[in-house]
């Protein structure tokens, strides 16, 4: 009311458009379907048809960025004096200098990224489906593969979520590809739905040491889910495994693990199949390479076969179906409409 005793009108928003309310808890249903439509509508908008998932560790780097990092904190140990100052920067040090010999894939998701990025184009070129690198969108393995693919002229994918540690996607995330999510399960339908191959490298300690925690935190800037490194792409590989296993996902999937070495001493396929868990099915769906030329040519070939079976058409118009909620076959024309 106003000074003079006249009502004022009352200011309203309207439902859509109030922050509390989409905020709310009672709105959850709403913020899902965003992230359910939002991609979808986005990713038809730019003839996005498939991609290949590449995963692996957000810690490791650039060979070359390594050594400087190095060498900067070699500099920077000769001029602090605090005994605290100096310990953090010894924990720095040891572990960069541990991670050099995993900074290789940093190099082979480079690689990869740009010889499919590459073959994407001349296939566009020729007016084929597109098959586009895509990530989680974060640093290391995930900004390797995405540069890979930004140095060829392709658009690139991140699917990303709200990483406080990460801060935003990395600067090689094609505008039109990058996805930030609040669900992490939407983040997951979404990185397996157009998904037409998995490589996954290395991604990290999983559960750490005392003493090497304490660095990875010190280097992450204290995150307290710094020590998760390599959970998130363990999570991934067997996520894509179960829906494979399951039938969830029909077509084929070459699932890659790139590093076999690594891969079979981080994961005792051998012992899993003595005992019992495994079968040899399982195991098949699987294959180990060692370069990304060997993981290249071993996708292009499945995308081949595929193609060659007109098993691509049949995934598409399948996915559409499911995710615009229509019935497998036409429903019979009742009397009346006939």
């Amino acid at each position: 009311m106003a000074s003079n005793g006249e009502l004022k009108n009352v200011p309203t928003i309207k439902a859509y458009k109030n922050p509390d309310w989409l905020g709310a808890p009672t709105s959850r249903h709403i913020r899902i379907m965003c992230e359910l439509y939002e991609p979808m509508k986005r990713l038809d908008a730019h003839s996005i048809d498939n991609y290949f998932i590449i995963v692996g560790s957000h810690l490791v780097m650039h060979p070359e960025d390594r050594v400087k990092h190095i060498a900067g904190l070699e500099q920077q140990l000769k001029k602090i004096t605090s005994e605290e100052e100096v310990e953090a920067v010894q924990a720095k040090l040891r572990f960069a200098k541990k991670m050099q010999n995993m900074d290789k894939f940093y190099s082979m998701a480079l690689e990869l990224g740009k010889k499919l990025g590459e073959w994407n184009k001349e296939r566009a070129a020729s007016g084929k489906p597109s098959y586009h690198v895509s990530t989680g969108g974060g640093p290391g393995i995930m900004e390797a593969a995405n540069r890979g693919a930004h140095e060829a002229g392709e658009t690139t994918l991140g699917f990303g979520a709200s990483r406080p540690e990460w801060g935003s996607l990395n600067r090689y995330v094609s505008e039109e590809g990058a996805f930030e999510f609040h669900y992490f399960f939407m983040r997951k339908f979404w990185m397996a739905y157009k998904c037409m191959g998995l490589v996954v490298m290395p991604g990290g300690q999983g559960k750490t040491e005392g003493s090497v925690e304490s660095e990875i935190r010190t280097v992450c800037k204290g995150s307290t889910r710094a020590g998760s490194a390599g959970f998130g792409s363990l999570d991934e590989l067997f996520e894509m495994l179960v829906l494979l296993q399951t039938k969830k996902i029909t077509h084929p999937m070459p699932i890659i693990l790139l590093g076999a070495e690594h891969w079979k001493k981080a994961i005792n396929f051998d012992y899993l199949l003595e005992c019992g868990m495994l079968t040899q099915s399982h195991l098949d769906m699987l294959v180990f390479k060692d370069s990304a030329e060997d993981a290249f040519q071993y996708l292009v070939e499945s995308v081949r076969k595929a193609e060659e079976s007109g098993e691509t058409e049949q995934v598409e118009t399948a996915k559409r179906r499911r995710l615009e909620n229509k019935p497998s076959t036409p429903a019979t024309p009742s009397k009346k409409d006939r």
